[in-house]
């Protein structure tokens, strides 16, 4: 009897990357995505070292990085000053020290990326426009009522995730208090005090702002985050440049410049998930933004889908006992997503500190240097697939 197939519900990020890690000889893996094409929506994203080792273990680096641009440094500025804080040099010495270049692109050419090295894996099945309602006992039904029959299923289908319901019970992403924004403006329109090839984050009373290059220098990629509660119209809710700047009045001539220069904007609400009871049931596991959504001030939600995407590929490898398997992926990923998610959440109160405690802030970077913030950070960049997290 031919095996039934591994079966995605997603075709994000964490789904194309579930689909490669899970694709091998003898095995069958077919993705729904309930989107009619497949299409990444946001802007740009970071790409960690961490990312980039995923990236080659899923067999996918060589499709992404020629749309990565190359980043010379990243920047800490003070909002309201313009005083530069601290500076981190990504060259050869940052290479060397994790292993692992780190870049920055749109998010729509990792899913490029991902979505060329699937459609090479012959054991990969596609199939777009067909939305995943529920779990039943074989496998998970589709909208239209069309029962799909699967050895395992992996819900990679975000953090509204349809499925998790299934497997741990009903769990809503939970509101952190802080609205975003997002915006791509051409290159060719930045403000002369721009420097193009950096990733810059701007430090404000109760914001702040990242900006970078993405799309082969195309486009400058840039996100607000304001303290503040936001209606929750996901990714496609559109605002206006007033609303932005409106939040950011105290900022200084190079950011408001910058900000002022944006086409367009949308807004969404900063949510994550509470830590979860269990990430799998029976035949069904949860994968990234489903299992352990995080707030984007470490720049980790989908370096963390990909992680997980390897993690849990190379435990299905090891047994074909399902709970085994994903006991096991639990253990090793859980401990280090909690931890993205917590620091995440701590991280919005450091960028956003206003008055004495910005002032310190703002002491310890000018004088701690860049091996201060790298260190703070290596335990992240450093992960291996060989990691337990």
């Amino acid at each position: 009897m031919k095996e039934l197939p591994l079966l995605v519900a997603g075709g994000g990020i964490a789904g194309l990357a579930a689909a490669l890690s899970l694709a091998r000889p003898g095995k069958h893996v077919r993705l729904f995505e309930q989107a009619m094409a497949f299409a990444e929506v946001g802007a740009g994203l970071q790409m960690s070292p961490n990312g980039v080792r995923a990236l080659l273990a899923l067999g996918a680096w060589e499709h992404v990085e020629a749309s990565c641009v190359i980043p010379s440094e990243i920047h800490m500025r003070d909002g309201v000053s313009g005083a530069l804080l601290q500076r981190i040099r990504l060259g050869k010495p940052f290479e060397q020290s994790f292993g692992a270049p780190y870049r920055v692109c749109h998010r729509a050419d990792l899913l490029a990326g991902l979505l060329t090295a699937a459609r090479q894996q012959p054991g990969i099945e596609l199939a777009t426009g067909l939305a995943v309602h529920g779990l039943t006992d074989k496998g998970f039904r589709l909208a239209d009522g069309q029962d799909i029959a699967g050895a395992a299923v992996i819900a990679a289908d975000g953090i509204r995730s349809a499925l998790r319901s299934g497997v741990c019970g009903a769990v809503e992403p939970q509101l952190r208090g802080v609205a975003l924004y997002r915006s791509l403006l051409p290159l060719s329109q930045l403000p002369p005090e721009t420097i193009p090839d950096c990733v810059t984050l701007w430090l404000c009373p109760g914001a702040h702002v990242v900006h970078y290059p993405v799309s082969n220098w195309r486009h400058l990629n840039i996100v607000v985050a304001i303290d503040g509660a936001a209606q929750d119209g996901g990714w496609q809710s559109p605002a206006t440049g007033e609303e932005v700047r409106g939040h950011l009045a105290d900022a200084c001539p190079a950011l408001a410049d910058l900000l002022a220069r944006a086409p367009s904007w949308r807004r969404w609400a900063g949510a994550d998930l509470p830590p979860l009871k269990g990430w799998s049931s029976g035949h069904t596991v949860l994968l990234g933004d489903a299992a352990h959504a995080t707030l984007p001030f470490l720049a980790q939600g989908a370096m963390m889908a990909l992680e997980d995407a390897v993690v849990l590929g190379d435990e299905m490898r090891r047994t074909t006992d399902l709970g085994q398997a994903f006991a096991s992926y639990e253990r090793r990923r859980k401990p280090r997503t909690a931890r993205i998610q917590a620091q995440s959440r701590a991280m919005k109160s450091a960028y956003h500190a206003s008055g004495i405690k910005a002032s310190a802030r703002n002491l310890v970077l000018k004088t701690a240097g860049p091996g201060f913030a790298l260190s703070r950070l290596a335990w992240i960049y450093r992960w291996t697939p060989e990691d337990d997290g």
